[in-house]
């Protein structure tokens, strides 16, 4: 599958993040910039049995790739006078997938189908902070189970292989560190008969 995967967290969240953590160190940020990408490159594997031209079901494995928060700037530490900083925040989400599939047939060659499931989350907040030449770094993890809903259309090149477009919802990922994250999926299907 190749897919596209867009985290729903602001640029401005995280700025707040990065003050925050800093202040709450006694670090006074004095100049900062900052970059956000909020799209993973995610993929995806799944299998599943089809009862009939109609319904499914499936389970499957899902990361959903990294989106990455840099910032970098100077700071006033108590002590220590003022120092240049640096910053960054990855965050990702992966796991297992359970979900049932409808299918409606347009025809020999088409059919548009949704999906609701479950998505269960192993999410991760890894922060790496750098001041002049030292560097510390943590991992907040979490696990949490999320639905997930997603639509799409298919075009069958033969009743074995098609190609398929999806969009899917994943909704509140994570538990303390929640998030939506919206996927764009183009994937290939094979049915075995």
């Amino acid at each position: 599958n190749l897919r596209q995967a867009q985290y729903d967290i602001s640029h401005d969240e995280l700025d707040a993040v990065a003050i925050g953590a800093f202040e709450a160190n006694g670090i006074t940020v004095i100049d900062a910039e900052s970059s956000f990408d909020d799209e993973g490159s995610p993929w995806s594997l799944t299998g599943g049995y089809r009862f009939s031209r109609y319904l499914a079901v499936e389970v499957g494995y899902l990361d959903l790739g990294t989106a990455k928060y840099d910032a970098t700037g100077t700071v006033g530490v108590p002590g220590l006078g003022i120092l240049d900083t640096d910053l960054g925040i990855d965050i990702s989400a992966k796991g297992p997938t359970v979900a049932a599939a409808v299918y409606a047939p347009l025809g020999e060659k088409f059919d548009v189908h949704g999906r609701l499931g479950m998505f269960f989350v192993d999410s991760s907040f890894d922060i790496g902070v750098g001041l002049e030449d030292a560097f510390d770094s943590d991992e907040i993890s979490e696990s949490s189970e999320d639905f997930f809903a997603s639509i799409g259309a298919a075009f069958h090149f033969t009743p074995s292989f098609a190609a398929s477009l999806d969009f899917s919802l994943f909704q509140d990922v994570g538990d303390e560190l929640e998030t939506d994250v919206d996927s764009l999926t183009l994937g290939v299907e094979y049915n075995f008969f």
